[in-house]
């Protein structure tokens, strides 16, 4: 079972593909759609079972795993959350149904993991790229985001790992806890570096969804600071020179109104930003009425950036047709469906 605020999904997947591609045929269930799982779930004949384990409303508290990794935790779903000493408590109520026999792959670099870590009965093996680390990634280097570096497993060489498929300095931390997890279902090293190299991701997750008149569009699920952060960081990387808008779809009015601040710091990779009207899920009418996207766009401009906020989605679809010019890239973020615009383009730019 995969948790953490970040990453579950792609890691989920990549395991998966692991296994799968290693002739083992697990039972999975990921929370996004894999092209090269054919979807994101599937009955296998074969005796291992990979979940992604959500902590939203506690819900990762009914799995029974026997391997369980922690990707990282930070604030999020403060509506069913009182702050971060709750959820690290979820995430130790987590870790304890790992069994004496089982193991624990946890960030040995994520304070907020090792505080709920303490005093859980299950070994705990650590993955980062520090010294120290049961699992660390060493000799990081990229080229326009693709990564490749070293895994060692207890300070020994493990495999030489190549990321053709996936951007960003996150994915190599999200590869080796797949490839710690594959290595417990006794999948040949090489076996795993050959899966490592060819997987090319989840669903909205960076998802390429055209070129058109010279203009690069992309997709991403990301809805937390992080996620933008890291997501910002990795399109720059593969594409330097080109002139990067975003368009971000705040979800939900609670995690916007509790992480106002983090958000606005957030986009400091775009060349452009545009913000729609908040995607309206889960929230009570009063929550609705404490923040709107207009008090981001004013906390963008305060913190020095520029931000533009146009309501409806199609009214950004048509600013960005009217405004971008060859060579420009495009990504569409967010957990509702900003994704329409990204099709939207597609469709009106070729």
């Amino acid at each position: 079972a995969i948790a953490g605020t970040h990453g579950k999904s792609t890691t989920t997947a990549l395991l998966a593909y692991i296994l799968r591609r290693a002739g083992l045929d697990p039972t999975f269930v990921v929370g996004a759609g894999v092209r090269q799982l054919g979807g994101g779930s599937g009955v296998g004949d074969g005796p291992d079972i990979i979940v992604e384990a959500c902590e939203f409303d506690r819900s990762f508290l009914n799995l029974a795993p026997k391997y369980a990794a922690i990707l990282n935790i930070e604030e999020d779903h403060l509506d069913c959350f009182d702050g971060i000493g709750a959820i690290n408590e979820a995430f130790r109520s987590f870790a304890s149904l790992v069994p004496a026999d089982g193991v624990v792959i946890a960030n040995g670099e994520d304070r907020n993991v090792a505080a709920a870590l303490e005093s859980i009965g299950a070994p705990i093996e650590t993955f980062g790229f520090g010294e120290g680390m049961t699992w660390q990634a060493r000799d990081v280097t990229h080229e326009c985001g693709r990564y490749r570096f070293r895994l060692t497993r207890d300070g020994a060489p493990f495999i030489d790992v190549r990321l053709d498929g996936l951007y960003g300095r996150h994915q190599v931390l999200n590869a080796t806890v797949a490839a710690a997890l594959a290595h417990r279902a006794n999948v040949a090293p090489d076996a795993i570096a050959d899966a490592l190299r060819t997987f090319e991701g989840a669903d909205r997750r960076m998802k390429h969804k055209g070129d058109v008149g010279g203009i690069l569009i992309l997709d991403d699920y990301g809805h937390h600071p992080t996620e933008i952060q890291v997501t910002l960081r990795a399109v720059k990387e593969r594409f330097p020179d080109r002139r990067l808008w975003v368009v971000f779809q705040p979800h939900q009015h609670s995690r916007t109104r509790f992480l106002l601040n983090d958000f606005a710091r957030s986009f400091g990779s775009a060349d452009r930003l545009l913000i729609p009207d908040i995607y309206f899920v889960r929230d009570s009418e009063q929550m609705r009425d404490a923040v709107c996207s207009e008090d981001l766009v004013k906390r963008v401009h305060a913190n020095g950036g520029d931000a533009t906020y146009l309501p409806r989605l199609e009214e950004i679809s048509q600013y960005i047709v009217e405004n971008a010019r060859s060579g420009d890239v495009v990504l569409t973020m967010g957990a509702g469906d900003v994704w329409k615009i990204s099709d939207e383009l597609v469709r009106r730019l070729a």
